[in-house]
């Protein structure tokens, strides 16, 4: 009776480690914030190896904004010198990433780049990075099929054309291709169009819901 008590227990012991693997794999993983060279450049960097070739374009953003932000003080030095600017003024490039959305298979990451150079207000421009288990997918590849990005592109410019209080320039050219985006727990996704592009300064950064019967699961 001894025996068949220990054996029992092993094969309980056997039986609970796949499952206690599976619960492990299934946890999202862990996202840093780092700064490049000033506190004002912040990139994202996604923890795991299979992540290594997105961190690599989230650290590349950042020295191309600190480049910007280089020519950005050499601009300002000669304004500053000829006159067409005050002393107190400055310019600045201004990056921050946004964690959108984590799961165990899919990681949104949302990037603001800021830049002012002088004028009523800067600019904003967005870029995302979004992986889906460890590969990372432009706006067409999260859709399930060709006929799905296609279908979605239409339901899109009809959502926007149809509600001109949200989306007051959107017009027939509106186009949700080459966009940013980022997907939310519902499994659709949220496509980013920067200020100007379909709404005023004020409104911000503009999204239009794509639902998750048009993504990949």
């Amino acid at each position: 009776m001894k025996k068949l008590w220990t054996v029992l227990i092993m094969l309980c012991f056997l039986v609970m480690l796949p499952l206690q693997s599976l619960g492990a794999s299934a946890v999202a993983p862990k996202i840093s914030v780092k700064h490049y060279k000033t506190e004002q450049i912040q990139y994202a960097v996604i923890h795991g190896d299979k992540y290594k070739a997105v961190n690599a374009k989230m650290l590349n953003e950042a020295k191309e904004t600190y480049a910007l932000q280089k020519e950005l003080d050499q601009q300002l030095a000669r304004d500053k010198a000829n006159g067409s600017v005050p002393d107190y003024m400055e310019y600045w490039a201004v990056l921050t990433p946004f964690v959108k959305y984590k799961s165990s298979t899919k990681v949104s990451i949302l990037t603001q780049l800021y830049v002012y150079n002088g004028g009523a207000h800067g600019n904003s421009s967005y870029e995302s990075y979004n992986v889906y288990k460890g590969t990372q997918l432009s706006l067409k590849g999260a859709f399930k099929s060709e006929a799905a990005y296609l279908k979605a592109k239409k339901y899109a410019k009809a959502k926007m054309l149809g509600y001109p209080e949200k989306y007051p320039f959107a017009d027939s050219t509106t186009t949700i291709a080459g966009h940013p985006y980022y997907w939310v727990a519902s499994g659709g996704i949220k496509v980013v169009f920067a200020p100007y592009e379909v709404a005023p300064y004020a409104a911000g950064p503009v999204t239009v819901s794509i639902p998750a019967a048009y993504m990949m699961k």
